[in-house]
């Protein structure tokens, strides 16, 4: 608790906040940019009006093949965990005028807003993907084993039931379960995830009503 307490303390202090502020914007701003929108564009059309409607790798692998899904889903991921991974892995260095505590807090806070970015972009009329991609390149970095642990749990379910939505909603559900278990006392970190969780299952809402209703599409096609 008092280890908790110090670092409330230590992030409420004005340069602290700074930092935070920047890392919010950053986030946002990077989050924002939408490959699959772009593609789309390229080809006279809009990734949004095509196929489910969703600017992420599934759609665009359904609307435009995969040589663009694999662009697509590179750039989300990377987009996501590139600058956690800059900051945790120059927390500890000498030259880093930030330290380690500070760099982890401003990675959840990049990682947040990234998803949220991709999410509601700033550049596209604040309609954009569901985030997935941006949110598991992000977690495999600020929660490595947790995420990976869940990256598995799709993959298994996907070979299941082929299902992306249904996979993506309950592995992003259990890294929550995983982060709490694998991470104990880490408060941010479990909190971070937790939002990035809540906000990936609001986007998929209407999927959810599909699945409930049987009429969810499965990777590639429609279910009869």
């Amino acid at each position: 608790m008092q280890e908790m307490m110090q670092h409330i303390i230590n992030d409420l202090t004005s340069i602290n906040i700074f930092y935070f502020i920047v890392m919010a914007a950053l986030g946002y701003l990077i989050g924002s940019l939408n490959l699959s929108i772009v593609l789309s564009k390229s080809k006279g059309k809009d990734i949004r009006e095509m196929g489910s409607g969703n600017a992420g790798t599934t759609n665009t692998l359904r609307t435009m093949g995969k040589g663009a899904a694999a662009m697509v889903l590179l750039f989300d991921v990377l987009k996501g965990c590139l600058i956690p991974l800059i900051l945790i892995w120059a927390g500890p260095k000498a030259w880093m005028p930030i330290n380690v505590d500070t760099c982890k807090a401003m990675a959840y806070i990049y990682a947040f807003m990234a998803v949220v970015g991709h999410c509601f972009p700033l550049y596209y009329g604040f309609r954009g993907g569901k985030g997935i991609a941006t949110a598991a390149g992000a977690l495999l970095v600020i929660s490595p084993l947790a995420t990976g642990i869940a990256l598995v749990e799709f993959v298994l379910l996907m070979v299941l039931f082929r299902y992306v939505s249904l996979s993506s909603i309950v592995a992003v559900m259990n890294i929550t379960v995983f982060t709490a278990l694998l991470y104990p006392g880490e408060a941010r970190l479990l909190a971070i995830t937790i939002a990035i969780a809540v906000l990936a299952i609001y986007k998929h809402r209407t999927n959810i009503v599909r699945l409930r209703n049987g009429e969810e599409s499965t990777m590639f096609y429609k279910k009869k």
